[in-house]
């Protein structure tokens, strides 16, 4: 019971400018180059890493969570170019039910930028995915972690109004185009970047009644394919300079890791128009150079100034707060009970066996000193045996599963686990290994969050 727990170490936009945010992103091509190592030189048995826009946290199941927590922190601060001391005012980290609660509460939207927002629940399943393709990376922790995290953000979306009318980034930056130019009716946007950001915001700005589009894209092809869904002019990267002169608003959304719109070429490409240019970088890393929004006539706004934006929205969606957080404890909870009472599985068996063990001698010592008894007679006296163990048992197996959820047992299991001589981790069921359980409770042990709360560290914070 004292080796593996889940923990968790990470930082996003509560903790991280958008600077620092950007250097440490890891991205798909990066999860698969950082996670393996991570797992050969630490003691991080399974590892999920979610990097999006807003936070870059590792999930960890470890026997070791504080050295786990440390080796994640280092891939953060050497993906930003850092050492751990400069990261570390940035960090936050936490264990056992904290992380649980963290992660549930990121699917369900209730730590984003915009409150609600449905884009986080499609890159919590996206992070999990990814950890799936990677060798022996998740393990049957995580991945009942996230199926249930997955679940507990639809839960929260169907049964509460916390997504309603919630302004994702896409929407979010179409509202503050409608507040720059009071209507977005016969005015030109062009989309750098043909991704489903890029579409969503795509399909956003028409819908407010924009008239041409233009999508620009690394690959022509995906551009094409892009508008031949939605309509508009598909454009290459280096035309899209030529284009620009005529252009109201520009999204970039791209993948690239630096700039792609720098403030002289912007310069060069509009120094013949004297119309206001909106520019909203959505992605991260920017886009676009920061220097760009000092041109006359730029208006520039990035992912953190959309917070502005949605200011009225997020009032409206408060209420559901709460309901939303309940929701989430509760299932956090669920899991909590499960992931605790499958450790002591192995000592609840352990200790049956010992049990019985000491039964069938004692039945054997019985049955050689009777004379001859009658198969009737044997089977009486062992129902009564089986019956009477059973009963001796029952209390010391409550005691077990609710040692399991009590974090001031620790030692008491450990000692118990060494009389029975269960060494090692504690063995997953067959059953249980790559199932998809969703979020039901396997110890009928009652358990709350604050009796849960005793393997955290830090807080959660992000």
């Amino acid at each position: 019971m004292s080796g593996s727990t889940i923990a968790m170490a990470g930082l996003s936009h509560r903790t991280a400018p958008i600077e620092l945010r950007e250097r440490v992103h890891v991205d798909a091509d990066s999860v698969r180059e950082v996670v393996p190592g991570l797992l050969e030189a630490s003691s991080v048995e399974e590892c999920v890493v979610l990097s999006t826009c807003n936070r870059t946290e590792f999930y960890i199941h470890s026997a070791d969570p504080a050295s786990a927590q440390a080796a994640a922190i280092e891939v953060i601060a050497r993906r930003g170019g850092m050492d751990t001391q400069q990261v570390e005012p940035h960090v936050y980290r936490s264990r056992g039910y904290e992380s649980v609660a963290h992660l549930f509460r990121v699917a369900a939207g209730l730590d984003s930028l915009v409150v609600g927002e449905a884009e986080i629940l499609g890159q919590v399943g996206d992070a999990y995915e990814l950890g799936l393709s990677l060798p022996n990376t998740v393990g049957p922790v995580l991945h009942r972690l996230f199926q249930s995290a997955r679940a507990v953000g639809g839960v929260v979306r169907s049964e509460t109004r916390l997504g309603h009318g919630a302004a994702s980034i896409p929407s979010a930056a179409v509202q503050l185009a409608i507040k720059v130019f009071g209507s977005l009716e016969g005015k030109t946007a062009m989309v750098l970047g043909a991704g489903d950001m890029g579409v969503i915001t795509l399909r956003c700005l028409l819908a407010e009644g924009v008239s041409q589009i233009l999508v620009g894209n690394r690959t022509v092809e995906r551009a094409r394919e892009t508008v031949a869904q939605i309509g508009g002019v598909a454009v290459s990267m280096e035309g899209f300079w030529d284009e620009l002169s005529h252009v109201d608003i520009l999204v970039t959304s791209t993948a690239s890791t630096h700039p792609v719109v720098d403030r002289s070429s912007l310069s060069r490409a509009r120094q013949d128009t004297g119309s206001p240019l909106l520019v909203l970088d959505i992605a991260l890393p920017r886009d676009v150079e920061p220097e760009a929004g000092a041109l006359p006539g730029v208006f520039l706004y990035n992912i953190d100034d959309l917070q502005k934006v949605v200011g009225e929205a997020e009032e409206a969606r408060r209420a559901e707060v709460s309901p939303a957080e309940r929701l989430v404890t509760d299932h956090a909870t669920r899991f909590w009970r499960w992931y605790r009472s499958r450790a002591v599985a192995p000592v609840i068996r352990g200790l049956r066996a010992h049990g019985e063990a000491i039964r069938l001698e004692e039945l054997e010592r019985l049955f050689a000193d009777l004379d001859a008894p009658s198969e009737l007679d044997r089977e009486r006296i062992e129902q009564a045996t089986r019956r009477l163990l059973n009963k001796l048992l029952h209390p010391s197996t409550v005691a077990v599963r609710r040692a399991a959820i009590d974090p001031n047992a620790v030692e008491f299991l450990d000692s118990l686990r060494a009389e029975l001589g269960l060494d090692g981790p504690p063995q997953v069921p067959e059953g249980e290994r790559g199932g998809s359980h969703g979020l039901a409770a396997s110890s009928r042990s009652a358990a709350g969050p604050e009796e849960a709360r005793g393997e955290r560290t830090n807080e959660a914070r992000g």
